[in-house]
């Protein structure tokens, strides 16, 4: 047991020296922090946009394809009624 604590020890140890030192103290980290919240908040709000763009294109798209299913199944429609009623003209 002591043998996989000491490994564990090390392993952290490696890790923490592993570690990008940290630049300017916690001022500039918290400052960093501050730049990332409105950077990730710009990208969110371009996404969020982005998204509605889509779902708006989607729709668009949706009613496009039952316009068109209605369309082929109207002309089907006209074609049977023609095969079966010979003075039927479309």
């Amino acid at each position: 047991m002591s043998a996989a604590l000491v490994k564990a020890a090390k392993q952290f140890d490696a890790l923490v020296a592993a570690l990008p030192p940290s630049e300017g103290g916690e001022k500039a980290q918290l400052r960093r922090i501050a730049e990332l919240q409105v950077e990730n908040d710009t990208v969110g709000q371009e996404l969020q946009k982005q998204l509605e763009a889509a779902v708006k294109e989607l729709k668009q798209v949706q009613e496009l394809f039952s316009q068109a299913a209605d369309n082929c199944l109207n002309l089907k429609k006209l074609e049977f009624i023609s095969l079966n009623n010979p003075s039927f003209h479309v």
